[in-house]
């Protein structure tokens, strides 16, 4: 199966930019789409503490699929990517960088790996360096409508208007508005929907807890420690 896994970020790369960069690179790949994901958790948390993600690496399958825009998707850490790319490249799940039109997989070469991982490690410091300078440019500050952030975009999805969200969440309506404006939940759900309906697939649930907890798999340390450790 081929899993399209979107992060649901308040700031760059937007929803859109990562839905054109996917599907350009799905073209190219000749890739056909049969599912797409939304990652919602924060990319900042350690594994442990993402209930959201882990239950995401839990129902991938043997030999699966995945396409993301980049690997902030999936952690802003390069630590926590070691422990998520051990799992993927343990059950041989293939992981596809849009913006970089790289391959993970297990064919992948330990010094290639470890190039990728430095590159990330670079990109991450420089970013902790424009903090230092203050909040960068785009960010957004945390809302009280943050927790309802799922069942929004649930609500969203199913056809439901900013009225009747508002309502059932009993907040008022033009705040909920300014929200869902100011985080771009309204194209979030527009690019899942429309990465699906350019291949023509129908939104497949998947089944829940079927592989064990996702842990570091002995079976692959030899592809990671070295990089760990260069690192």
């Amino acid at each position: 199966m081929i899993i399209v896994l979107l992060k649901n970020k308040i700031d760059d790369p937007t929803i859109t930019v990562q839905q054109k960069h996917i599907l350009k690179y799905a073209h190219q790949q000749s890739l056909i789409i049969n599912t797409t994901e939304i990652e919602n958790s924060d990319p900042s948390l350690e594994l442990e503490e993402r209930k959201e993600f882990k239950g995401f690496l839990r129902s991938l399958e043997e030999k699966d699929c995945i396409i993301i825009y980049d690997l902030f998707t999936f952690s802003d850490k390069v630590e926590e990517l070691v422990k998520v790319l051990e799992c993927l490249l343990a059950r041989s799940i293939t992981v596809h960088l849009a913006n970089s039109n790289t391959i993970i997989d297990t064919q992948t070469k330990p010094l290639a790996l470890l190039e990728i991982l430095s590159k990330q490690r670079e990109i991450v410091k420089n970013l902790a360096l424009e903090k230092i300078q203050g909040r960068p440019k785009g960010r957004m500050s945390k809302s009280k409508f943050d927790i309802y952030r799922p069942q929004i975009i649930e609500l969203l999805e199913s056809g439901k208007s900013v009225s009747t969200i508002a309502t059932h969440l009993n907040v008022s309506r033009t705040s909920l508005k300014d929200y869902i404006n100011s985080r771009g939940l309204k194209d979030l759900v527009k690019a899942k929907l429309s990465l699906l309906k350019s291949h023509k697939k129908e939104i497949t649930l998947k089944k829940d807890g079927t592989p064990k907890e996702c842990s570091l798999i002995k079976d692959v340390v030899s592809i990671t420690e070295g990089t760990t450790n260069a690192l």
